[in-house]
């Protein structure tokens, strides 16, 4: 019951922050039956609770074991269906711990769950996948091991953020062809280091393929590229799973175009700074004219919505700034406390209003509050949209001209290289 109430919460949370939650290849996941999945992990529990929200069956997956440490929180992540996984940094007292970790994933999968896990080891929002380390793939083919008759398909599945932190932003779930670990049972049994380390990097070459990605010391360029191409109108105009598989096709071909671009970036950046303006106003002169109708005749509407609604949104968002210092960690502290505050927050306003007022009355504001909360987002987002409109058009026509030319410059660029 914890697991579905808390489902359905993130969901409405995820919606609000991601303007766009785009999954991929979902038949890829077996609608019954064991599985592992096997996934980058650019943003701590974001990415768990995004794949929990996008699938219909439960998932079990492995958090840090150190998040577990008081009792009541430990019971609440239990019924989460979350399990600990112990750093030995921590002291020889979690090597027992871990055992019975990997006890737990081997009884998991041979009753047929989906279990999840995170082979790098921890989060980071870097466009490079680091190695993988073994201790995963060790668990899927001692179960196998245990239970030979069991299918036990290891799915790679790759999370691509637009952004780490923004509002609106969009996320996709790309999920990759099975792999069979029973193809590498006969050589467990013979070599067991053997047959973990070629499943090993069986699985990560199965990830890399389906993720942005970047040599080691490129990710912030790449990550700049990227970010100029979202907000072109071009991207804009591309399906969803047309999108993603440009961004990766962008990522592959940058040893091509890094040279030519780099200095075309350097030049885009300074006009930026001395304009005092950013490259999401100059894409926004691309875009057709966000009319002002909607923001006048919205705005009453919006405002009620805001004075009812703030409160707790703001309070998270205060929370975050003041305590989130990894980058990798922002978003989803920020949409479970906003998601937390706001279920706390609407639970008291219910409670005050059926002790102050007649129960049609109460039941009235509740409805007011959530429907006006809901319109006072979507006006946000609307908002935002054409406030870059109406900072574009300060710009100096010339500025504004050259700043769209060194834009187009780029993209072609990059575009071109693939």
């Amino acid at each position: 019951m914890l697991y579905r109430f808390v489902k359905i919460l993130m969901r409405t949370a995820l919606g609000m922050f991601y303007r766009h939650t785009l999954v991929k290849n979902i038949q890829q996941i077996p609608a019954s039956g064991p599985a592992m999945l096997i996934a980058n992990h650019p943003s701590s529990l974001m990415d768990a609770a995004l794949l929990g929200i996008v699938l219909k069956r439960p998932v079990h997956f492995f958090a840090r074991g150190d998040i577990f440490a008081h009792p009541i929180i430990n019971r609440i992540l239990a019924a989460l269906h979350m399990h600990p996984v112990h750093h030995h940094e921590a002291g020889r007292h979690t090597l027992g711990a871990n055992d019975q970790t990997i006890d737990a994933a081997i009884r998991l999968l041979q009753e047929g769950k989906l279990v999840l896990f995170f082979p790098e080891g921890v989060s980071h929002i870097d466009y490079h996948l680091w190695p993988f380390k073994k201790g995963a793939f060790r668990i899927a083919l001692q179960a196998l091991a245990q239970k030979t008759d069991m299918p036990l398909p290891v799915i790679p599945i790759g999370f691509n953020y637009s952004h780490p932190t923004r509002l609106f932003s969009t996320v996709w779930i790309n999920i990759g062809q099975p792999i069979p670990a029973n193809d590498y049972l006969d050589e467990y049994r013979e070599q067991p280091a053997s047959a973990i380390r070629l499943l090993t990097t069986r699985a990560f070459h199965g990830v890399k393929d389906i993720v942005v990605q970047s040599g080691k010391n490129e990710a912030s360029q790449l990550f700049e590229v990227l970010d100029i191409w979202r907000h072109s109108l071009a991207a804009a105009n591309l399906p969803p799973g047309e999108r993603i598989e440009m961004e990766m096709a962008i990522a592959q071909a940058q040893p091509k175009w890094q040279g030519e671009i780099s200095p075309l970036l350097h030049q885009y950046r300074e006009l930026l700074a001395a304009a005092h303006s950013s490259d999401q106003a100059v894409a926004a002169a691309e875009f057709p004219k966000l009319s002002k109708t909607p923001m006048v005749m919205g705005f009453p509407a919006a405002l009620i919505g805001w004075l009812l609604n703030a409160l707790p949104l703001l309070t998270a968002r205060w929370i975050t700034d003041k305590k989130v210092r990894r980058i990798d960690f922002y978003s989803w502290i920020l949409v479970a406390a906003s998601a937390l505050l706001y279920l706390a927050w609407i639970t008291l306003l219910a409670i005050a209003s059926f002790l102050l007022l007649p129960a049609w009355k109460a039941l009235a504001l509740l409805f007011i509050t959530l429907a006006t909360g809901q319109y006072c987002w979507n006006y946000f987002g609307f908002y935002q949209d054409w406030k870059q409109q109406q900072l574009a058009k300060k710009l100096p026509a010339n500025t504004l001209r050259s700043l769209q030319a060194i834009r187009k410059s780029i993209i072609n660029g990059m575009s071109s290289s693939r």
